[in-house]
């Protein structure tokens, strides 16, 4: 297989692979290494009586942070697929950089591993440097870092690791494609154009809770006002207290929807994630079966059982995809609708609001203060339509998507 190099981004002391190979290799529950393939061996430098039976570890590059390997561990023991950007050594010192594919297997794991090429990976590159170099220098607890990758995914706006990863196996890939001269594949574009929705989920899911928070200061406003305006009791009061009320009970039902664990809109991120993380995978594992097909066999390995192992994680792969976007589907269904159902309980505040302005109109001269805070309603009232409306149309949009490729049956 003639091997295709791009050394225009490459550092010093980076071993060259092709964008057309990809890695394979195989590992107990302990992380001591049982299979792989040549690709792995010849950009190691390890030859396989250093590599059959040692730690996978035995190639891992310190500029690694630690919390890399504690978000892939949780991960696969909790029995989850996981991608990471990592950095390894070569027997000679040099390093080499990959997307890993990680995902839990019978009695151990499972990585196929591809170089890396997007705008993406430059990022994650200097991430690395600086949190590895802190991890060095003050010997911190990988689960700190952790932390921190898991932050840099939540200001991008991703609503786990999982999406973030899912993106950036998506990205690699169609990279990946140009780079060999291949058409753009449309089950990639579609992982892409997926996990942007999610994002924008997310991120409307931030700002809704945002503006109804910032939205329940107002009633109290109004009582203040009223106190001003008219005697106890009056009307404006009365008018601040239902307002108060009905907005308590959309509050309620608003933060089910997209606060605290296990909310509805985390149900369709964490599905969603996982169908297109899932999705991504399968495509790498489709290939590197087709390598292992024309791959010569390694001395030591037993070649037939891991093409069967591999022939069989693509299927598994492909059934869990299916699961998981069928999950998703339900949950953005259940989404969409909880929306709607919440865009109309905002009707009725709308009208207690209507019934304010109708106050402001009748004091006249003395109304200021209350046409001041009825404007701030008005503000706040559009602004959390168009994020419902948002997220209605998403969620709309994911589950479509999604249902097209359950339909079409191309997972």
């Amino acid at each position: 297989m003639t091997s295709q190099t791009d050394i225009s981004r490459m550092q010093e002391g980076e071993a060259l692979f092709g964008f057309d190979e990809l890695f394979y290799s195989r590992t107990d529950k302990r992380g001591v290494i049982l299979a792989g393939n040549e690709v792995f061996r010849r950009v190691s430098g390890f030859e396989w009586d250093r590599l059959l039976g040692a730690p996978h570890k035995l190639v891992r590059h310190p500029d690694t942070p630690r919390g890399v390997f504690r978000i892939l561990w949780s991960a696969l023991g909790a029995g989850h697929p996981m991608g990471a950007y990592v950095k390894n050594r070569c027997a000679n010192g040099d390093h080499y950089w990959v997307f890993a594919v990680l995902m839990p297997v019978e009695d151990g794991f499972l990585s196929v591993r591809l170089r890396p090429s997007t705008a993406l990976f430059e990022r994650i590159r200097d991430v690395y440097a600086r949190i590895s170099a802190r991890d060095r220098s003050e010997n911190t607890d990988p689960e700190l870092s952790a932390n921190e990758l898991r932050a840099i995914a939540a200001s991008e706006g991703f609503s786990s690791y999982t999406s973030y990863m899912a993106f950036a196996l998506g990205q690699e890939l169609a990279a990946r494609d140009k780079k060999l001269g291949r058409p753009a594949d449309p089950r990639t574009s579609r992982l892409i154009e997926m996990n942007k929705a999610l994002e924008q989920v997310t991120q409307e899911q931030m700002k809704l809770l945002r503006s109804f928070e910032a939205l329940q200061s107002i009633p109290n406003n109004m009582r203040i006002v009223a106190s001003r305006l008219e005697p106890s009791g009056g009307p404006v009061s009365a008018i601040s207290e239902n307002y108060k009320a009905s907005s308590m009970v959309i509050s309620e039902r608003l933060r089910s929807f997209v606060a605290g664990r296990d909310n509805l809109c985390d149900r369709v991120s964490r599905q969603a994630a996982r169908a297109l993380f899932l999705l991504g995978s399968n495509r790498v594992l489709s290939e590197m079966n087709a390598n292992f097909a024309e791959a010569d066999p390694v001395e030591g390995i037993d070649w037939d059982h891991e093409r069967v192992l591999l022939q069989k994680l693509e299927e598994n792969t492909r059934r869990a995809t299916r699961e998981a976007m069928e999950q998703a589907v339900s949950h953005a269904d259940g989404l969409s609708r909880s929306s709607a159902e919440i865009r109309r309980q905002m009707l009725g505040l709308d009208t207690i609001r209507v019934l304010g302005r109708v106050e402001c109109g009748r004091m006249r001269e003395t109304s200021g203060g209350l046409s001041a805070t009825i404007d701030q309603l008005d503000i706040f009232h559009d602004d959390i339509k168009k994020r419902l409306e948002s997220i209605m149309r998403l969620s709309e949009e994911i589950g479509s998507a999604m249902n097209s490729f359950l339909r079409g049956d191309r997972v």
